[in-house]
Parts: C-alpha cells; structure tokens; sequence
C-alpha cells in the first residue's frame, strides 16, 4: 500500500472511531456518576481531560517525530488512542473512563504527525492535493463514525451477532478496533525514514506567545472571538445528547444522525462553500453572520420542546443544526482569516499558536460549564451560549484592524 493511501485510510479509521465514541459518551460518563453528584461538571471534567492533556504533549510529539522521525511517533500516538478507546468500551467506572479519555488525547496528535509527514513528501500544488485527500479523510470519519456508533449504541448486541452488548462496549471495542487497524498499517505500510537533517526542532511550528496580543492590539478581540466559537461547540457537543434525551427520549442513533449531518455541512461549508461566501459578504460581514447563525441555531434547540406542538421536534433539532453547523464551519477559519491580516508575515506562527491555546481554552471550559449549567436548567447552556455567540457578532461588527 502507498504511504499516502495508508495515512488517508489509518485516519479515517481514527476518525471513524472517535466519531463511534462521541455518540455515547454524555449517557455512559451519566450513568457511573454516583448519585447525589451533580453529573453535568463530571461530564464536562472527564471530556476536558481529553484536550488539557493533548494541549500539554502536542508540542513533546511534535518535537519527537523531528528528532527520531515521523512514523514511529504517528505508530504510537495511533496505538495510544486506540487504547483509549477499548478501555472506554470496558470503563465501568469513573477512574476509567477518565483513563480512557486520557489515553485518547495522549495520542491526539496522531493527525497533525501524519499532515507533517505529507508537508515533507510533497511539494507545491501536490502537497495541496495530499492534505486535501487527507482532510477528505478525516472528514468521512467523522461523517460515517456518529452515524455507526449511534446504531452501535442502541443496537450493538443484533449488529456484531450477540458478541457485544449495545452502549459503551460496542463502540469501545469497535472503535478501538478500527483505530488498531490504522494503526497497524501505518507500521506495515510506511517506510522508515531517517529525520532530516535540516528539520529543526521547532521549525514551522505554532508558537504561543502573548506578547503578540501586546503588540498588535486589533487581534485581541478576534482571539477572544476565536475561543468563543470553540467554548460555544463544546458545550453543545457536550450536553447535546443529554439535552434531546431528557426532552424528547431520543437516543444515541438520533444523536448519531445529527452530528453526521453538521460534520456533512461543515465539509461542504469549508470546501465548497466558504470562498464563494468571502468573496460575496467580505470576512468581517461573514464572521457576523457566523455568530450569528452559532447565536440563533443554539438557542432554538431547546424550543424544539416548545414547538413540538405545531411542529416536528426532530425538524426543529435539524433547523438548529444547520444553522449552527453554518456558523461553526464559516467562524473558524473566517477569524484566523482576519486576524492574519493584520498580523505581521514573521509572526503568523505566534498569531496561530494563540488560536490553538483559544481553542484549547474553549474545549476545556465548554463541556464542564455546559455541564454544570445543565444541571440547573436543561436549556441554561445553550440560552447562554446563544447570548455570547450574538455579543460576539456584535464585538465583530463593530471591530477595526486600526
């Protein structure tokens, strides 16, 4: 197998079994939490381990594969997260399922080592072509991954033939598997390769700096803005499917269906879409209806349960879901856009390094005080997210790179 094709496939496998996950990992963490404990700060706490830990050993993997070399660090990180997730599918308790989202962001780094390693085997418009499939990749995994695990969840004893019981187990061990098979392709498929010699430890890679929001003042807010956009899809995704199970008895298969769906939306947003949208609004009226599109779609999920009277609770969910996957899809690569501009050349490494730590804020933050808000009130999170997402299309219309 080509090294290119065994990438593209071992990160869809990934992918695919981080997307399995995803579709049970609300109700199963819920269910281990004991009684009397609050369980939405325990929910967000168990998926925030997951990003404080990849935030703390990117830079460590990326420093290692320049040393020792691109394929032993992408053969471990991919084993690493396939560890988590097994032991996810047999966490029956809270220590576990922490492990197990610890092992998964110990080996997150496993997608950025394999675009490295296309970025030092192609050149120009070939590179380009490489990521791209690569992207493509990654985004069938999280397409087809919610939808398999979501049917996994509910239905994994008749789907794998009375060998694995429905919930954690199935996709745990599904998932597990499919990111182990990655894994040992990438071991068989790809060549040993010695670093070279004049890739330096930390050439071309984020910095993070503050002085930059010191020094250029007009990216503080874009910053800021950057990590609301974060801290607004992690709350969502971290109560979501809390949210249409306590209101409308959906299960993990209907939660599946709509994070396929959004990860459809933001694939076509972000390929197709979102140059023809620059060019027709410009990036700063786009990044206000970004905002504001998060702010509405947001919010109208929990009217969904007002609504149902006249119409369809799952046509409303659906509503919500394409407006927020527009804003999603369009704020993200909109505001570092911007914020580029008005950031000198030589440092657009620092000026990309804070927008990783802003979405590393936001991952860490969203999940426990969505959590936390949800068990005062179902609707608290995303009334309050909804809010922030409209301050912030406000703070951008009114924002100037003087």
């Amino acid at each position: 197998m080509r090294p290119d094709i065994a990438l593209m496939v071992a990160v869809f496998l990934d992918l695919l079994g981080f997307g399995m996950i995803v579709t049970n990992v609300q109700l199963h963490i819920e269910s281990l939490v004991p009684k009397g404990i609050p369980p939405g700060p325990v929910i967000g706490a168990v998926l925030a381990s997951t990003f404080v830990v990849q935030t703390l050993v990117s830079p460590r993997w990326g420093e290692a594969s320049d040393r020792i070399g691109r394929k032993p660090v992408v053969v471990i990180c991919s084993l690493l997260s396939a560890a988590g997730m097994l032991v996810y599918g047999f966490s029956f308790s809270l220590p576990l399922a922490f492990l197990s989202r610890i092992l998964s962001g110990l080996g997150a780094a496993n997608i950025a080592v394999a675009q490295a390693m296309v970025s030092d085997e192609y050149k120009d418009e070939a590179r380009t072509a490489a990521l791209g499939r690569l992207s493509a990749a990654l985004s069938a995994g999280l397409i087809i991954g919610p939808i398999l695990g979501g049917q996994l969840a509910k239905r994994g004893n008749a789907l794998t033939f009375g060998l694995l019981p429905n919930g954690a187990v199935a996709v745990g061990v599904v998932g597990g598997l499919a990111s182990l098979a990655g894994a040992l392709i990438l071991f068989f498929a790809l060549p040993n390769v010695a670093p070279k010699e004049d890739r330096k430890p930390g050439a071309k890679r984020m910095v993070f700096d503050i002085a930059l929001l010191r020094d250029v003042p007009a990216v503080r807010p874009l910053i800021l803005m950057a990590a609301i956009a974060w801290f607004s899809l992690a709350m969502l995704e971290g109560t979501f499917l809390r949210l249409i199970n306590r209101f409308f008895g959906y299960d993990e298969d209907t939660f599946g269906f709509i994070f396929g769906y959004e990860s459809l939306l933001g694939v076509l947003i972000q390929g197709v879409a979102i140059g023809w949208l620059a060019r027709r609004f410009g990036d700063r009226r786009l990044l206000v209806l970004a905002y504001l599109a998060q702010g509405i779609g947001l919010a109208l999920n929990p009217f969904a349960g007002t609504l149902q009277t006249f119409v369809w609770p799952l046509a409303t969910l659906f509503v919500a879901s394409t407006l927020f996957a527009f804003g999603s899809g369009v704020a993200n690569p909109t505001v570092g856009g911007l914020a580029s501009r008005v950031v000198p050349q030589e440092r657009q490494g620092e000026l990309f390094g804070l927008l990783q730590a802003a979405r590393s804020i936001g991952f860490v933050l969203g999940p426990i005080l969505g959590g936390a808000l949800f068990d005062v009130h179902p609707a608290w999170p995303y009334y309050w997210a909804g809010l922030v997402c409209v301050g912030a299309a406000i703070v951008v219309s009114r924002w100037s790179e003087a």
